[in-house]
């Protein structure tokens, strides 16, 4: 133990709050408590969305001690991780907004129509997804962030440590990550020259459709919103080398983020109360949203129906052309799970639903290649329910990791 910092009062204090913040209060029953951090995208999607739909929770920071509890209790050291008012675990943001989008059904998050329900769909694969790539790119690819980046992980993780601070820690998480490049398709020449362009792209798009329209569907948030908000809130917004880019080349874009942030904040009646319509599909999609579809054809599915493949194919790595750059990738199951679950919403269509939705995609060329291959089946979550977990198995993955940890005991 760190002598200096296990006599500090305030570090004392911190260990107190952190405390506190995990238990429920006489009032506070029916709040789900979320473990999340402040660099986590996928944490701030969940919290806009749920302060969106006025349910209530609590905030509990992942520091080191959180994570080795989060790996007990969800199977890897991941955030967020929740638990329900009746004590159930729950994990991976999509899972847990779908099903409190069925229990909270007051304030939509998905519109009636289903085409359009299928587009954002398609968004939503493409922010959780692809948008790691770019960000990833930004955050850990420049001097700039990778020495803010470091000290702002380990001083979430640190809070409350009698063991470590922030300065201990930061250079460990800054070596950790440049051995994610390889993984993201960050490494090989012209891969960093492409990346920005992507960015810049990426930014100009929604500038022009932050014009017209105050959310991604229109004047009303959808699922849609809250997973392109958190990788551009808490990385290119508040990484400072991108936050830089983001206020010269996308101000609509940042106050967009801004409405975002203030949803559901009743203190100054700051979070906005009325709402207009969605898009109405059945006159089409405005040509900025058509052009969103379009950088996702070129990004994502690429990207996504490589991948797919690969995991089917039980092959570790693959290869995968964007922006005319071929680059490197690791297949990982869950992506290869989740590109099956949006081919599924794609089958699930009417005939009639169909020909409005295969109009904007083959013009976006999403289609064909999101369903050449036909649905590809991973069987990642095969008996399993997301987002409850039970006895800190999530997945597949997870039961044959712990299957073969408790092999290995049995014959030492």
């Amino acid at each position: 133990m760190n002598e200096k910092l296990a006599n500090a009062a305030n570090i004392l204090h911190e260990q107190k709050l952190h405390a506190e913040s995990k238990e429920l209060k006489p009032g506070e029953e029916d709040h789900y408590r979320i473990w999340q951090a402040q660099a986590s995208p996928y944490s701030y999607k969940v919290m806009t969305f749920m302060n969106y739909k006025g349910i209530p929770y609590k905030k509990v920071l992942g520091t080191m001690m959180e994570l080795d509890w989060a790996k007990t209790v969800a199977g890897q050291s991941i955030v967020p991780v929740m638990l329900a008012p009746d004590g159930q675990v729950m994990q991976d943001s999509t899972p847990i907004m779908i099903t409190l989008e069925q229990q909270f059904p007051a304030i939509k998050t998905v519109p009636d129509q289903t085409g359009l329900a299928f587009i954002m769909w398609l968004i939503e694969e493409f922010s959780d997804e692809y948008m790691p790539r770019l960000h990833m790119h930004t955050r850990w690819g420049n001097e700039q962030n990778r020495n803010t980046l470091s000290h702002r992980i380990s001083r979430g993780i640190t809070f409350g440590s009698t063991e470590m601070e922030t300065a201990d820690l930061a250079p460990i998480l800054r070596k950790r990550q440049t051995g994610f490049d390889q993984h993201l398709g960050l490494e090989g020449e012209g891969v960093r020259t492409s990346l920005d362009q992507q960015v810049k792209d990426l930014l100009a798009i929604l500038e022009q459709h932050f014009l017209h329209y105050q959310f991604l569907l229109g004047y009303q948030p959808s699922i849609a919103d809250f997973a392109l908000y958190g990788p551009l809130k808490v990385h290119f917004y508040e990484d400072p080398y991108s936050n830089e880019i983001m206020e010269t080349l996308a101000p609509r874009t940042c106050n967009w983020i801004h409405t975002i942030n203030d949803l559901g904040d009743t203190r100054g009646c700051a979070g906005q109360t009325e709402f207009g319509d969605w898009i109405d599909f059945d006159n089409g999609l405005p040509e900025t949203l058509q052009a969103l579809l379009a950088y996702i054809g070129k990004t994502y599915i690429p990207f996504a129906t490589n991948c797919a493949e690969a995991c089917v194919k039980r092959e570790k790595q693959f290869q995968a052309e964007i922006y005319g750059v071929t680059a490197s990738f690791s297949a990982h199951q869950y992506r290869g799970w989740s590109f099956e679950e949006l081919q599924l919403r794609y089958q699930a269509l009417t005939d009639q639903d169909k020909e409005q939705v295969d109009a904007v995609l083959n013009q976006a060329s999403v289609l064909p290649a999101m369903m050449s291959g036909g649905i590809l089946h991973n069987g990642l979550f095969d008996g399993f329910t997301p987002p409850f977990i039970e006895d800190g198995i999530p997945d597949a993955r997870i039961r044959r990791l712990k299957e073969k940890e408790a092999q290995a005991k049995a014959e030492n």
